[in-house]
């Protein structure tokens, strides 16, 4: 027998149903549950994969050994990786421009390109922008992008979309391209 309370004939609050007595989860609310779990566990293996890559900059950056190339490689090949990106360079400032400091995945012409390349902040390049405005840009298509000055460089490796990130030091940005 159900208790209820003495003032309705409501069942009284503070006492659990019988898990017998159930219902069923329908099919939208178990697909629901399942959509969200799935959720879930990728949320999970993206932040365990950002902390394997920080470990392993953590790692790099720790050895004995310090050199800043290896330090800039280990930061474009995890940038890649974590963004699922096809390959990243990395532009570092010297004296008011950008110059290649490091690449992973690029093609041997590309890479020639890019070590040639001297990037000044501006809307010319994804670099220059991220450079310029110290915020991630993105460039969707560099070939109907009409302030994009590289569009002959960027077929050469077959580059269409960009993202420029701007990697701070000592307040100056260290930029990153992902294609």
């Amino acid at each position: 027998m159900k208790r209820r309370s003495k003032v309705s004939s409501k069942r009284a609050k503070g006492r659990p149903r019988n898990p017998a007595k159930r219902k069923p989860r329908t099919a939208h609310k178990e697909q629901s549950h399942k959509t969200g779990m799935a959720w879930l566990t990728r949320e999970l293996d993206e932040a365990r994969e950002q902390q394997r890559a920080t470990s392993e900059l953590l790692r790099v950056i720790s050895q004995a050994s310090f050199q800043l190339q290896s330090v800039l490689q280990g930061v474009a090949e995890t940038a890649a990786r974590l963004c699922r990106a096809d390959g990243a360079v990395i532009f570092q400032l010297e004296d008011g421009l950008y110059r290649f400091a490091a690449g992973y995945s690029i093609g041997p012409a590309y890479l020639e390109i890019e070590r040639q390349t001297v990037i000044s902040p501006g809307q010319g390049t994804v670099i220059g922008r991220a450079a310029m405005t110290r915020k991630v840009e993105r460039i969707d298509d560099a070939q109907a992008d009409p302030c994009y000055e590289q569009k002959e460089e960027a077929r050469v490796e077959g580059n269409t979309s960009m993202i420029g990130v701007p990697l701070m030091r000592d307040g100056e940005p260290v930029s990153v391209k992902l294609h």
